[in-house]
Order: C-alpha cells, then sequence, then structure tokens
C-alpha cells in the first residue's frame, strides 16, 4: 500500500469524517470491520500525509445575517505576477468571499460571494471595480436562487 494513496478502508474513514467529523472512532471501526485503534493510527497518517487537511464547523449563514449570494466573473487585464498574487491574497482576506477560483474560457476569475442583502452587495460590486481601476476588464454577476449541494456536502467515495 502507497501510503499516500487511500485504500479501501482510508476511503471509509473519509467517506464516514466527510459526513461527519465528530463520528467517534468506534463508529466509524464497526462500519469499516477494523478496530478502533486502527481507526485512529488510520487518521492520524492521513492527518500527517496531508489528506486530512483539517476539520471545521458548518455555519448556516442564513443565521448569521448572509442571505444574498452571488457569482461574480472578473476578466482582469493584468500580466504582472505579482499584482495578480496581490490580488488573489486581498480575495483570500474578504469575509464576503466564500470561494474564488481561476477559470478557464472568456473570465478568469469566478467568485461565490456571500452579503446581507443586494444593496451590500452593490456597495461591494462598487467598491470592486473603483479599487480594481484599469485592472478589472469586465465582470458579470449572477445571483445565487438556491444551493443544492456544496462543497461542505460533498463526501468522497460514496456511490
Amino acid at each position: 500500500m502507497n501510503a499516500n494513496i487511500p485504500d479501501d478502508i482510508d476511503k471509509k474513514i473519509l467517506s464516514a469524517l466527510a459526513r461527519d467529523g465528530r463520528t467517534p472512532h468506534v463508529e466509524i471501526a464497526a462500519e469499516c470491520g477494523i478496530t478502533r485503534q486502527t481507526v485512529a493510527s488510520r487518521i492520524r497518517r492521513m492527518e500527517k500525509d496531508g489528506i486530512i487537511k483539517g476539520y471545521r464547523a458548518v455555519v448556516e449563514m442564513e443565521k448569521i445575517g448572509l442571505s444574498s449570494f452571488f457569482i461574480l466573473f472578473l476578466k482582469l487585464d493584468v500580466t504582472d505576477q505579482a499584482t495578480i498574487k496581490n490580488f488573489i491574497d486581498t480575495l483570500k482576506d474578504d469575509p464576503h468571499v466564500i470561494m474564488d477560483v481561476s477559470v478557464t474560457g472568456e473570465w478568469d476569475a469566478m467568485l461565490l460571494l456571500a452579503f446581507k442583502d443586494v444593496r451590500e452587495y452593490e456597495s461591494y460590486i462598487s467598491r470592486i471595480r473603483l479599487n480594481m481601476g484599469p485592472m478589472l476588464k469586465d465582470s458579470k454577476s449572477h445571483v445565487v436562487l438556491n444551493f443544492y449541494k456544496s462543497p461542505e456536502d460533498w463526501v468522497p467515495f460514496e456511490k
């Protein structure tokens, strides 16, 4: 077994933890047909190998006042790597940005954003346009109507 590639038991453990990171080792052991100690050692190994990066609480956004979500596509007019890195770092620190990714095709970046309402988003997008100046070639927004599945709902290796 390659230490960096999960085997079938590791995959079952990862699926159980993805469904609920608080699942007791004894429950995972029963599901996998191994001992609690084996589960614990496999989890430690996967943490050490970087397969398991961490554990987080899943926050219900509407309960903390965030009920308006937007997808924002950005087209940038910049080739300077330092400027691009600075822009990406700014996005990482922005509390409205849930997810930011570079994409292929017509747009350079896609952001998933959260706000309390549409007015807050309007103010935000105006500031983005002002702060980015000529670096922002174009933008396109979409309102998110519903989330059916999100990254925190993803469970690896389940059929």
